[in-house]
Formats: C-alpha cells, structure tokens, sequence
C-alpha cells in the first residue's frame, strides 16, 4: 500500500558555497531501492563513492529509498554530511512519490520536491542534478538511464549532463543497444559521447572531477 505524502517541501538551493566561493554540484546516485546479493558489491561501492562526494563538499540527490543501492547511498550521505538547523543532513537530498511506495527513509535526507509518477521525478531529478551516476537496478533504474541518455541525445553537445551508468558487465545489453541505434542511423551521436560506463569507485570519482 503507498502512502500519501502531505509535508511542506523545503525551499532548494543547487549550489553549495565553500569557503573559497567554489561552486559545489549535485549528483543524483540512483539504483535498486532492493537488496539482493548479486549487487552487494556495488552498495558498498556507492557507499564508498558517496562518502568521497560528500566530504568534497558536495551533495547527493536520490529518490530515499531505505534499502539496496538507495539505502547504501542515503546513509552514507546521512552519516559525512553537514546537520542543518533541523537536525537533517543537508548534503543528503531526496525527491520522493506522492503517493509514497512505502520503502522510503525519512530520516536520512531532505526532501526537496515530490513527484505524482517516475518520470514527473525523472525531470526533477534532472532539474536539480549536475551529474548523475546510476547503479544496477530494475525496470525503474533502467527507465532512469534510457530518460538521460535520451535527454543527452537530443540536448545541444554544451548542455549534456555528464551521466556515469556503474556496471559493465550489467550495463552490456543497454550498452550495445544504443550501439545498434548508432550503426543504424537512429542516434544522434555516439553513445561514448552520450554516457560513460565505469567497474570502479575510483572510475566514478574519475568522471565526476
């Protein structure tokens, strides 16, 4: 059963100010809001990757969901990030349904918006991200990453957000799809060009620098 979300959504801000004026981005992690022990690995990597992304002063933004990819993502960002006045982790954004599907973590974030369906909060997660990375998921993942590559092909080559899907081996089938689009004249560009695919944490901070 989904839940009906009510609460006021907090005012948003995409920069974070450091000291020396630098401005600081937004990435949204996405992925499985599922456990399971085939992506174990990758949750301890978006932790990882998370924890980097945040002590660099950055923030994360991520659809609150408390297990899987989400779960690992929402409290790494909870546990290295800045407490604002309201006892929230300031770097650890969300964007949630309205309904609620009933696996979200409230505690762990600041909600910034809600979103009536997916793709409402695909273009929000859009609006509000610099950067996206997007680990193994479900259908849910894979209509994230077909939403921003898309995006990408039809944006002028200055407007693309840079967009790091995590998993080569799970990425292959998605990866030589678009690669069928292009030999076949039905891509704009190359899909190299389009989104990157990365095995590693250090490859995910890689592209983010």
């Amino acid at each position: 059963m989904r839940v009906y979300f009510n609460n006021a959504v907090a005012n948003f801000s995409p920069i974070f100010k450091s000291n020396n004026n630098k401005k600081q981005e937004v990435v949204a992690v996405l992925g499985s809001s599922k456990a399971t022990d085939s992506i174990m690995d990758y949750m301890s990597m978006c932790a990882n990757a998370v924890k980097s992304i945040v002590l660099s002063g950055n923030s994360i933004i991520h659809g609150a969901g408390k297990y899987g990819i989400m779960g690992a993502a929402s409290k790494s960002a909870a546990k290295y990030s800045e407490i604002d006045e309201n006892g929230k982790p300031k770097q650890s954004l969300a964007i949630i349904t309205d309904p609620l599907w009933g696996n979200e973590d409230l505690d762990n974030c600041v909600i910034k918006d809600t979103a009536t369906s997916e793709a409402a909060r695909i273009e929000k997660f859009s609006q509000r991200a610099d950067k996206v990375v997007i680990f193994p998921g479900s259908s849910g993942t894979i209509q994230e990453a077909a939403s921003f590559i898309s995006s990408n092909n039809y944006a002028p080559f200055d407007e693309r957000k840079k967009v790091i899907l995590v998993g080569k081996k799970y990425y292959e089938g998605l990866v030589s799809q678009y690669e069928n689009m292009y030999k076949n004249g039905l891509l704009n560009d190359k899909p190299e060009n389009l989104f990157t695919v990365v095995d590693s944490e250090d490859e995910i901070l890689k592209e983010l620098n």
